[in-house]
C-alpha cells in the first residue's frame, strides 16, 4: 500500500479530532480494518476509497498521493445535481459559486463582472482574516493591522453596493441547484447563531 494513503488517512481522521473508532464507524469498517489501512499493513478498496473521499471531503487523487490538491479540479463545473450537494462541503460551497457565476454571467459580461468582484472580495476577505489570526503571512496588500478593518465592515458596505439591476424572473419550470439551495440554507444558520450570539452579549 502506497505509505502516503496511509499518512493521509491519518492526517484527514485527526484534522477532524476524530478516534480510529469512531472514523471507523463513520466509514463502515471495523477499527482493526482502517488500523490496517493507516498502518500500510492491509491495502484498502475502491469502495472503501470512495467513502473515505466523501467522509473526508477530498478528491481520490489526494488521497491517492497523485494529487497535493484537496479538491478535485473539475468538482465545480459539472452542474448537475449530485447527492453530495445536500451536504455542507467546501465541494457544494465550489459547486454552487460555479452555479451561481455561470447563471449571472449569461446575463451579460457587466453581471459576470459584478459576481467576480463579490468572489473576489469574499476570498479577500478570508484571507484578510487569516493574515490577522497569524496563519497566514501578508502581502503587499495586506498588513497585520487588518482586524480593525474587518471588524468595522468596510468590506460589507462596499458588498452591499454591488447589486443587480432590472432583475431577471426566473425562467418557467427553473429549479434552484440543490448545492446552492444547500449553501443558503448553511449561511441562514451561521446568521442565526451569531446573532443569537450577538443577542446575548447585548442582554447581559
Amino acid at each position: 500500500m502506497n505509505t502516503s494513503i496511509s499518512e493521509r488517512l491519518i492526517r484527514l481522521r485527526k484534522e477532524k479530532d476524530l478516534s480510529q473508532k469512531e472514523a471507523a464507524q463513520a466509514l463502515g469498517i471495523s477499527q482493526a480494518l482502517l488500523s490496517h489501512y493507516e498502518k500500510g499493513i492491509r491495502e484498502c478498496g475502491l469502495d472503501f476509497l470512495c467513502k473515505a473521499s466523501v467522509f473526508y471531503d477530498v478528491s481520490s487523487d489526494y488521497l491517492l498521493g497523485l494529487s497535493e490538491t484537496r479538491i478535485s479540479p473539475d468538482s465545480g463545473f459539472d452542474l448537475t445535481d449530485i447527492p453530495q450537494d445536500s451536504e455542507i462541503k467546501i465541494n457544494t460551497v465550489m459547486r454552487a459559486a460555479a452555479s451561481l457565476y455561470e447563471r449571472m454571467g449569461n446575463m451579460g459580461n457587466a453581471h459576470g463582472d459584478k459576481c467576480r468582484a463579490i468572489y473576489v472580495l469574499t476570498v479577500y476577505t478570508l484571507y484578510l482574516r487569516a493574515v490577522s489570526l497569524g496563519i497566514m503571512p501578508a502581502n503587499e496588500y495586506a498588513t497585520l493591522e487588518m482586524g480593525s478593518f474587518l471588524s468595522s465592515g468596510t468590506i460589507d458596505s462596499i458588498l452591499s453596493t454591488i447589486t443587480v439591476k432590472e432583475p431577471q424572473k426566473p425562467k418557467r419550470n427553473d429549479r434552484l441547484p440543490v448545492c446552492v439551495d444547500t449553501v443558503s440554507k448553511e449561511a441562514v444558520q451561521i446568521i442565526k447563531r451569531q446573532y443569537d450570539r450577538a443577542f446575548k452579549r447585548s442582554e447581559k
